[in-house]
Order: C-alpha cells, then sequence, then structure tokens
C-alpha cells in the first residue's frame, strides 16, 4: 500500500477546498444575480446646492468653508460628485418658491440635463454660545461651548421628493473671548467653525450615503434624433457597449403644499442599446418602441 506523505495530504486537502469554495462562490453569485438582475451596478451623479448661512455669524467664510468642509469629507464610494463652475452656476440659478422653498420642478428638470440621481443641500443655523457644564460627575465645572445646527437634505432628481431631510446639533468647548465674537458676530474664528463642522456633520453625511447607494441608478436621454440618443452618463458611472437601457415614458406633473409641484414616474415604453461610449456621454438606438423624447428616464435593463 502507498502512503502518501502528510505534507501532499495537505495539499491536496488544500487545493479541494479550494475548488469547493469557488464552486459555492460562483454558486452564491449566480443565486444573487438570478435575484437581483445581472449584478451590475451603476454609480450615481450627485451635485452639492449653495450652502446656506442663515447664522449671521461669519458670513461668506462660514458659508466657503461649510462648502469646502462638504466637499473634503462627504465620501462615498458609490456616487460620484459633480463640481465645476458651470454646475454650480446652473445650480445658483434655481428658483425658490415665495415660501422659501427651492423649485422642486425646476430642480428636477436641471437635474436630468446634468445626469444627475440627487442634490444635497447644506444649511448652517442657530450658532449660539451657552454655558455648560463638563466633567466627571460630582467634578463638573461650567464652561462655555459653542453650538451649531446643521441641517442636511436630498432631493431626488426622478421625482423632485426630497429623500433626506435631518437636523444635527453639536458643540464644543470655547474661551470667553471666543465667545464675545460669537454673540456680537465678529471676528470669525475658522478654527472653531472647522471643529464645528467636523463634529456635527460625519453621521449624517455616513446616513445620505447609505441612502444614496441604495436607491435604484437612473439615467436621462438628454437628445433625441430619429433613432439616436444621447445620455449625460458613459463610463463614469460603469455603463458600457451594448448594455441595453429600459425606457420610461413621460413623468405625470403633480402639486403639492406651497405650491410645489413633482414628478411620478411613467411606465416601460422601450429600450434601447449602447453603441457608442465616452467618459461622460454615451449614444443609443432603439430596439424596442420609438420616439422617445427629451427627458425620459432609462434604467439598466435586469
Amino acid at each position: 500500500m502507498k502512503i502518501v506523505p502528510t505534507k501532499g495530504i495537505a495539499i491536496v486537502a488544500t487545493f479541494l477546498m479550494t475548488i469547493s469554495l469557488a464552486i459555492g462562490c460562483a454558486t452564491t453569485k449566480k443565486i444573487a444575480e438570478d435575484i437581483t438582475g445581472r449584478g451590475k451596478s451603476l454609480k450615481k451623479k450627485i451635485a452639492f446646492l449653495p450652502t446656506l448661512n442663515e447664522t449671521g455669524y461669519g458670513g461668506k467664510e462660514l458659508q466657503e468653508s461649510a462648502r469646502i468642509h462638504l466637499n473634503t469629507f462627504f465620501i462615498c464610494d458609490d456616487l460620484i460628485i459633480i463640481d465645476s463652475p458651470r454646475s454650480r452656476n446652473l445650480l445658483e440659478q434655481i428658483p425658490r418658491l415665495p415660501s422659501g422653498q427651492l423649485d422642486s420642478l425646476a430642480l428636477a428638470k436641471l437635474g436630468k440635463a446634468l445626469g444627475l440621481n440627487a442634490v444635497l443641500e447644506q444649511s448652517l443655523s442657530d450658532i449660539e454660545c451657552v454655558s455648560d457644564r463638563r466633567g466627571i460627575w460630582g467634578f463638573r465645572k461650567a464652561c462655555l461651548v459653542a453650538q451649531l445646527s446643521v441641517r442636511m437634505r436630498a432631493y431626488e432628481i426622478e421625482t423632485g421628493a426630497i429623500l433626506f431631510d435631518e437636523v444635527a446639533q453639536e458643540a464644543v468647548e470655547i474661551s470667553e473671548y471666543e465667545s464675545q465674537n460669537i454673540e456680537s458676530r465678529s471676528g470669525y474664528d475658522k478654527e472653531i467653525a472647522g471643529r464645528l463642522l467636523t463634529k456635527t456633520t460625519p453621521g449624517m453625511y455616513k446616513r445620505i450615503c447609505k441612502l444614496l447607494s441604495h436607491r435604484q441608478w437612473n439615467g436621462y436621454i438628454t437628445s433625441a434624433s430619429e433613432n439616436r440618443f444621447t445620455l449625460t452618463v458613459g463610463k463614469d458611472v460603469g455603463l458600457a457597449m451594448d448594455d441595453v437601457l429600459e425606457v420610461f415614458g413621460t413623468s405625470e406633473l403633480i402639486r403639492g403644499h406651497a405650491g410645489q409641484r413633482y414628478l411620478i414616474p411613467g411606465p416601460k415604453i422601450g429600450e434601447v442599446r449602447i453603441t457608442k461610449i465616452h467618459r461622460d456621454r454615451a449614444e443609443a438606438t432603439a430596439i424596442l418602441g420609438s420616439d422617445f423624447q427629451k427627458g425620459s428616464r432609462v434604467r439598466l435593463q435586469r
């Protein structure tokens, strides 16, 4: 009888285990794809609306600090942030209703033209100084703190509706001199503003990232000529040659509270296939249906 060395047994066992795991992983992946579709997910494009500073403190400097903070610390692997002079200028021009609310229909129209899935708005309010007691119980001492309220909203381009609306408030210790400057709304301190923003916003950023990452990707036809259609997305979001996209009809307009207008997505009306792909643009031709209109929504076929 031939005896296989212990080292040989270990190698054979490892080889068999590797094959078993590979088959298992492949089977698991197959089951997942059967349930969810092709298993291909596309990245969503988002942009930031101008930061609003309603505190009466820091003026443009605090507003710019908050904007830089948002650009620096809002990190999400599933999202692409669009930030260019052109997009900023267009977003700054979105009108507001008499109520002060953003015109959701105007936002949706612009967002489709830019190939966005959502836009975020950050607003600062209620910066104030208060007396607080901090430290170990029994040895707590009175101290001055500055606290700031930050509100984050996420608007969905497909409908114009608000997906996320949350306010967070945090505080940091300050000196009496710094407190006087804040109360008088003078002597803007960039270091204090940075500490407040860093402490207040991370939790909201993470929740928005998770929310948007789980939303369905949508693209939009930005121009149509006979049987050729252009999209303002391409390789940047993960599209590839020969991808098939479902096309949905014109959205129905409904009116909401305070003069707001929202869009209800239309039904599927056809399909297009990607025939030319660029970094941030793609061209497609119809393979089912016809006469698709500019602004029609597209979604990766499952």
